[in-house]
C-alpha cells in the first residue's frame, strides 16, 4: 500500500506543471524590438532567435537565415574551392617534389628559347638578303636605271618577314615571361601540399 501511494506521489510531481522545464523564444521583430516569447512568429523565424530554458539560459541559438547574396557568395566560394581541389590533385599527380616541377619549367623555357634563337637566325638570313637586294638595287640607280619591280618586291617580302620573326620572338619572350610567373606560383602552392619550405628557385 505504501509502495503504491510512493508511486503515485512521483507521478503527481513528475506531471505537476512546475517541474516541467518551459522553453522561451528571444527573437527580433520588425521594428528592432528584442521579443521574449512562447514561440517565434513564422515571418521573424528567417532573422534567426534564441532557445531559453526556464532559468533564461541560452539553450540554443538559430542563425539567421542566408541572404541571396550570403549563398551567393557561399555557391562561388564552393567552386572556387572544388576548383582549387582538383588543382591540387593535378599538380601532385605530374610532381613528386619541386625538382620534378623545376625539370619541367627548364624544359619548357629552352623549347621557346631554342624557337627565339631559330627566328634571330632567320632574322640574320634575312638581314643578308637584304643587303645583296640593296646591293642590285644601287647597281641600277647607278647605272641610271629603274630599279627592277621584281627586286623591290623581293626587298619588300623580306621585309616583312623580318617583321613577322621579330613579333614571333616578342611572343616567345611574353611566353617565357608567363611560364615562369606560372611555375613560381605551382612551385608556392606545391611546397605548401608538400609540406617542405620553399627554397631559392634556381
Amino acid at each position: 500500500m505504501n509502495r503504491i501511494l510512493s508511486c503515485t506521489a512521483l507521478a503527481l510531481v513528475l506531471l505537476s506543471p512546475l517541474s516541467v522545464a518551459e522553453e522561451l523564444y528571444r527573437y527580433v521583430d520588425n521594428n528592432g524590438v528584442v521579443v521574449l516569447d512562447r514561440q517565434v512568429p513564422p515571418q521573424f523565424v528567417g532573422n534567426g532567435y534564441e532557445v531559453l530554458d526556464s532559468n533564461g539560459r541560452v539553450k540554443q541559438v538559430i542563425p539567421a537565415a542566408p541572404t541571396p547574396e550570403e549563398r551567393e557568395a557561399r555557391r562561388l566560394a564552393l567552386e572556387a574551392q572544388k576548383k582549387q581541389d582538383a588543382e591540387d590533385a593535378t599538380l601532385l599527380r605530374l610532381y613528386s617534389s619541386l625538382a620534378d616541377l623545376d625539370r619541367a619549367q627548364g624544359r619548357q623555357v629552352q623549347q621557346f628559347e631554342n624557337q627565339i634563337a631559330s627566328a634571330r637566325a632567320s632574322i640574320a638570313e634575312l638581314q643578308q638578303e637584304r643587303e645583296t637586294l640593296r646591293s642590285q638595287a644601287a647597281n641600277h640607280e647607278r647605272a641610271g636605271r629603274a630599279v627592277d619591280q621584281a627586286i623591290l618586291d623581293q626587298l619588300a617580302t623580306v621585309d616583312a618577314e623580318t617583321r613577322r620573326q621579330e613579333q614571333r620572338i616578342e611572343r616567345k619572350q611574353a611566353e617565357i615571361a608567363a611560364v615562369r610567373a606560372d611555375y613560381a606560383a605551382q612551385r608556392e602552392r606545391l611546397a605548401f601540399l608538400l609540406g617542405v619550405e620553399l627554397p631559392a628557385q634556381p
